[in-house]
């Protein structure tokens, strides 16, 4: 295990470009683990030396809770991919896009993520939507396995009590995964689907899709982005994204019916297709898509991109939709950039119990995230605004809003055991005390027992 201090070689790149809370905390050491033995040593230091400590795998934390003052135990290196006949073993630093690589040469996926840099482990930890997660479920859905460093230091194979908490709350609560096995799927045609939409039909369209895209057949994964950019004299836009299981002449008889409803024009409509599956599927309108930032610069401190998320089990009335809309475009600020990201639930995702695993939302129609980012130079009190005006404007959509996403973590939120977990909190909470009675395990978010 090799240690980083800071102004040593390699900790200025552990530094995020973008922080998900206000204030950033600087770990007094970073602990590099290439093994299960150097996890063991890990937590050893830091319980010898009484130092908090935080988990990192692909640090993609919104809530950041994968960053620390203490020692930030990174798992980064540990990228191990053992491909088997429909199974795939991944270790914690494995990223999405590297996975999908991969087994995209063998003919396999899994459907875990959009991103191509967010960790896989953690993402299936927390859930693990991905981008066929509506045709095969989600990628918490097809863990098999897991190796687990336990809070007494002892390295073991997940029971079945433990394998059903980390298929939906396993990130930092219960253990350091060191290694995960997956379920793997067979590669299916895919086509992406693209088109731009003016603002002024911004309302239409959402309205349409609200009422579509969560019964859609299973093979279609359409997603809206509203985005309102960092030039106010730049007109926001919305784009309908998301791939289509099936050839390009299938995906545009499955989206037609969604473009006729919102008055889109069938002419607008993208259609390409894609090879590999998810490995070439990655879109993020907001944060810069393939060109956006993902190391600090020198001489910066991290830009901040804030989010609010929730669930929604029934349509938003058009008049919130109007207001939701009117309100991420008013009162806009230089450098500024503002969205919504709407995601279809439905599906293969909807057909598990919510209680055969520990993620308990399978019941929505779909995920509305709303996400406000400011970049590396601005000062203190233009961030603080963005966060205000980010909490007055989610504020407004209470009335209709459910649970949240655990791998959508928000350092706001009070009552956050019950946001992220529901009917399987107190089940949870037992096998908390069974595993970490002393609470080894622990950061802002972490269940108690």
């Amino acid at each position: 295990m090799k240690l980083i201090r800071p102004g040593e070689p390699g900790y200025q790149e552990r530094r995020k470009a973008f922080r998900g809370t206000l204030v950033e905390e600087l770990p007094v050491a970073v602990a590099c683990c290439d093994s299960e033995a150097d996890v063991v040593g890990a937590l050893a230091l830091a319980g010898a030396r009484c130092l908090p400590f935080a988990l990192r795998g692909g640090g993609h934390s919104f809530a950041e809770h994968s960053s620390t003052s203490g020692l930030l135990v990174d798992l980064g290196a540990m990228r191990t991919i053992e491909i088997g006949r429909d199974s795939v073993r991944v270790g914690p630093g494995v990223r999405v896009g590297e996975l999908a690589a991969r087994l995209a040469e063998q003919g396999r996926l899994v459907p875990c993520g959009w991103c191509p840099t967010v960790g896989v482990t953690g993402a299936v930890l927390g859930g693990g939507y991905g981008v066929l997660s509506r045709l095969y479920g989600l990628g918490a859905d097809h863990l098999l396995a897991a190796r687990v460093v336990l809070a007494d230091g002892r390295c073991a194979d997940a029971d079945d009590d433990l394998l059903w908490a980390l298929r939906g709350a396993g990130a930092g609560n219960f253990g350091v995964v060191t290694e995960i096995t997956l379920r793997t799927r067979p590669v299916v045609p895919i086509t992406a689907v693209r088109a731009i939409c003016g603002y002024d039909r911004a309302a239409d369209l959402v309205d349409a899709w609200q009422h579509w895209a969560p019964d859609a057949p299973d093979e279609v994964n359409l997603e809206i982005a509203v985005v309102v950019g960092d030039e106010p004299d730049e007109p926001p836009y919305a784009v309908l994204f998301g791939v289509v299981a099936g050839p390009a002449e299938a995906a545009a008889k499955l989206v037609a019916e969604l473009a006729d409803l919102a008055g889109l024009g069938r002419d607008r409509l993208e259609f390409t297709r894609l090879e590999g599956a998810a490995a070439a599927c990655h879109h993020d309108y907001a944060d810069g898509g393939a060109g956006a930032v993902t190391e600090l610069p020198p001489g910066e401190r991290p830009g901040l991109r804030l989010n609010k998320s929730a669930f929604f089990d029934r349509p938003l009335p058009r008049a919130a939709i109007e207001d939701l809309l009117h309100r991420l475009a008013a009162d806009r600020v230089y450098g500024e950039i503002r969205d919504l990201e709407f995601v279809p639930w439905g599906g293969a995702i909807g057909r598990v119990a919510p209680d055969a695993t520990a993620f308990v939302h399978r019941g929505p129609r779909f995920l509305l995230k709303q996400s406000v980012q400011v970049g590396f130079r601005a000062a203190d009190e233009r961030r603080l605004d963005a966060h205000a005006w980010l909490r007055r404007s989610w504020a407004h959509l209470s009335p209709w809003a459910g649970g949240v996403y655990p791998n959508y973590p928000d350092a706001d939120l009070t009552d956050w055991a019950r946001a992220y977990y529901g009917g399987n909190l107190p089940r949870l909470r037992r096998l908390k005390a069974a595993h970490d009675p002393g609470g080894v395990f622990r950061h802002a978010q972490t269940l108690h027992a």
